[in-house]
Order: structure tokens, then sequence, then C-alpha cells
């Protein structure tokens, strides 16, 4: 879990560094084209098999929402919205929130108030980052309420990353892990492939150096991540994911010169006992059972 995040940080590290150069929406479809590429060993020795399918329509859903999630959080952290870091993942923790809520709409399961009441002040924490006059007792003379595009981006990437979460605990029924992150790749390099044309520019030696980096701590990151939470328990292991917040605080520090404000710390420190006290009293029902 401590390689995930570290992996995700340096992902974010070298794709801020890079959209100076290369439009994010063109490292959004190179992120995808290196990790099919990255993958392919394992459909070569499986075979087209691989690919069978009877849930196309539901597989390029998630792949719509996880490109659209990935192609925000670029856009967020790039040159074009300057979004730190450090705001960008105290933003993403968001996601267990989202997901709470859509598998209660869509997947009909079951949410007490204990849960409804967790998200409810964990989206409070998410407005105290990114509205903070609003819920820090904003005065109406005063110029308005500090919200920024690149707040908004994270929360939306956050959102579909959700929505693509979602799908995946659906799908997981039927495909196996490498089925998923094929057609994930597979299809959100076609989704990305008109950014690519559009946008496109001749990177340098040193961006293309960049972009593979970017794209292979990417997909090592996703794979570490999914490969602890296999072996380990949930709720020993998800704080241990909050770890990125004080990786990234960190990588602003030493290569931007950036520090977290305080409405970062208060907001992320609200999102993270949220999610916690849901994680662990899910934990306790479960064993209970």
């Amino acid at each position: 879990m401590i390689a995930s995040g570290l992996g995700f940080t340096i992902y974010l590290v070298m794709a801020k560094q890079v959209s100076s150069e290369v439009h994010p929406m063109v490292l959004a479809f190179f992120r995808s084209f290196f990790g099919l590429v990255f993958v392919s060993p394992a459909l070569m020795r499986r075979g087209i098999g691989l690919l069978k399918t009877s849930k196309f329509t539901i597989l390029l859903t998630r792949s719509l929402f996880g490109g659209l999630g990935f192609a925000l959080s670029l856009l967020a952290v790039s040159d074009f919205f300057t979004l730190p870091l450090s705001q960008f993942n105290a933003l993403s923790f968001s996601r267990p929130l989202f997901i709470t809520l859509m598998v209660a709409v869509f997947l009909g399961e079951a949410v007490g108030p204990h849960r409804l009441g967790a998200v409810a002040v964990g989206f409070l924490g998410v407005l105290i980052m990114a509205v903070p006059g609003v819920v820090l007792f904003w005065l109406p003379q005063t110029a308005g309420p500090p919200l920024d595009i690149g707040s908004v981006l994270a929360l939306a990437s956050a959102l579909f990353f959700a929505a693509g979460i979602t799908l995946v605990k659906f799908l997981s029924a039927t495909h196996s892990p490498i089925q998923l992150v094929v057609w994930a790749n597979l299809l959100s390099s076609v989704i990305f492939l008109p950014g690519l044309i559009f946008y496109w520019s001749p990177p340098s030696p040193m961006a293309w150096a960049m972009i593979i980096t970017m794209s292979l701590t990417g997909l090592a990151a996703q794979y570490c991540y999914i490969t602890a939470m296999s072996m380990g328990d949930a709720s020993f292991l998800s704080p241990m994911d909050y770890l990125r917040l004080p990786m990234a605080a960190l990588a602003d520090y030493v290569l931007f010169q950036l520090l977290p404000g305080r409405y970062v710390w208060i907001g992320a420190a609200i999102i993270v006992a949220a999610t916690l006290y849901i994680t662990l009293r899910e934990t306790r029902l479960k064993t209970r059972g």
C-alpha cells in the first residue's frame, strides 16, 4: 500500500511537470496506451479469449468513467489549473464517500444512518477544502467564496473514479482482475484517440521519458493497490492510503515550494475521519456477522 501511494505521487508529479509541454488529453491517451502495452504479455499468454465478455456496454461505461477520472485529474494538476498535488490528493479522499452513495442507489446495498451521517460529515470536509468561505463564516461583503476550477475538476475526477469503481464491484463477479485491466486500457485508448489527434504536437525526448515513467508508475501503483487489498485486511490497509497526502505535500514543497493551506489539512482530517469510521464500523459488523 505504501508503494502504491508512492507510485501515485510520482505519477502526478510527472504529469504535472510534463503538462507544460504536452496537453493533458494527450497524456490521458498515452497513460492508457502504455498501460495496454505493459499488460499485453498477459493478453498474448492467455489468448484472445481473455477479451470474451457478455457485458461490453458496462465495460465501455466503466472505461468511460475511469478515463474521465484520469483525464480530469491530469487537467486539475496541470499547468492549465495548477492545483497543488497535496490538495488534489486530499480532495480525492472523497472517493469512498461517493462510492457509499452509489452502491446504495445503483447496487441496492443497505446504507444505514451511521454511514449516511459519516458521508454527510465527510462532504463537509470537502466543502471546507473547496469552498472554505461558505462553511467557515463567509461574510456577504467579501469578494466571494474562493472556489477554483482545479478543485472542481478534482472533485469531478473523484466522482467519475467512484462510478468506475462501483461498476468494477458489479463486473468483478464475472470478470477477472486482468480482464478488467486489459479492457479498461484498451477502451480508454480508443476513447482518448480523438484527443491525441486534435491536441498532438511532437514531445521532446525528455517528455517521452516522463510520459513513459508516468504511465509505468501509474500502472504499478494501481497493481500494488489491488494486490494489497486482496492480500490484507481492508480496515488495516485503507488508512495507509492516506499517506498519499504527506507524500504529495513533500513533493509540493521540494519541487514547487508549495505548502498546503490550513483548510486543506482541516478538510482532509474530516474526510479521513469519516471514511475511517465507515470502514472500521463495516469491518466490525462483518466480524459480528
